[in-house]
């Protein structure tokens, strides 16, 4: 059955299931909480040799990277850098029970839509991704986060607002037609849009009370979170401090994947097939993106202008 876990009975059906043990645990939790961390899920060899093919891959690309470095010499958020660097995407195909996890969940094989490198914590305020990942059907998405450096109060963590995911959707298309008089009216972003939606979310999970708390993690441990579940990153006390980590957004192959003017108009009809194409690596789907790689909101590099680093020298 996809989607799974948004099924009412979720928690019956999964307690249910002749699955590992861990897998089912972990399932029950991200229904439960609407987040699971998968302790030591990547061994902390794999975390340090991939960081070390990051700075390999920076030196070789030199120009671009030099480019896109802040005053204190770090970089923003890197979009889908893992079509350019192929270390990174064994962090994805060789992560068996935090795989497991989402595949029993969605009810399907869990493919790769979209990924964002970080070199340091993201100092996110609390929100829901679901605006920006509105998918068809609903919801069918999971964001992820596979460090592969320790995250804690001095180089930033992930906090999220536990039990969120459960609270009501809002009237989306109230919102819609109050500020664009029509649903086929909804820009693909607007920023004045997303903070009304994530500030009245906020402050109902604020009035229920809700836990904000702290996830502290190692390298190698690996995140789930839930579509609806409230979530962000927590201020960084020293700046000189990285905190390496990939996060990825996942979804059952085909599935497609759209922004507010679908999520704010979820009465109105939207192709359910995704337009992308695939490819596959060590039996898992790749949406096969060649838009290029983008720092933060940034310009776009396309990938011919990124040079291996077996190539340099």
């Amino acid at each position: 059955m996809l989607g799974l876990f948004l099924q009412p009975d979720a928690v019956t059906n999964i307690a249910g299931m002749d699955i590992d043990p861990l897998v089912k645990t972990h399932a029950l939790e991200v229904v439960a909480k609407g987040y699971t961390v998968v302790r030591g899920a990547i061994p902390p060899e794999t975390c340090a040799k991939t960081i070390a093919a990051f700075r390999r891959f920076e030196r070789a690309n030199d120009a671009i990277f030099a480019a896109n470095r802040n005053e204190l010499g770090h970089y923003p958020r890197i979009v889908n850098l893992h079509a350019a660097m192929p270390e990174l995407l064994p962090l994805f195909t060789r992560n068996p029970v935090w795989l497991a996890v989402q595949d029993v969940l969605f009810g399907a094989p869990t493919s790769l839509y979209t990924s964002l490198f970080y070199e340091v914590g993201s100092q996110q305020p609390l929100h829901r991704d679901s605006p920006v990942f509105a998918t068809r059907p609903e919801y069918l998405y999971f964001g992820s986060t596979i460090y592969l450096e320790p995250a804690g109060d001095d180089n930033g963590c992930l906090e999220v607002m536990q039990g969120g995911h459960l609270m009501p959707e809002l009237d989306r298309e109230a919102i819609a037609i109050r500020r664009f008089g029509a649903l086929d009216k909804i820009p693909d972003t607007d920023g004045d849009t997303w903070m009304e939606y994530q500030n009245t979310v906020i402050e109902a999970g604020r009035a229920r009370r809700l836990p904000v708390k702290k996830l502290y993690v190692q390298a190698g441990d690996s995140l789930i979170w839930h579509p609806q579940l409230p979530h962000g990153g927590t201020p960084i006390r020293d700046t000189s401090r990285t905190r390496f980590s990939l996060v990825m957004h996942t979804t059952p192959a085909g599935v497609p994947v759209y922004h507010q003017d679908a999520f704010f108009a979820p009465s109105r009809a939207f192709p359910e097939v995704a337009p992308w194409s695939y490819r596959e690596v060590e039996g898992r789907k790749i949406a096969d993106f060649r838009h290029g790689i983008g720092f933060g909101h940034e310009r776009a590099y396309q990938l011919s202008e990124f040079r291996q680093p077996e190539l340099v020298g």
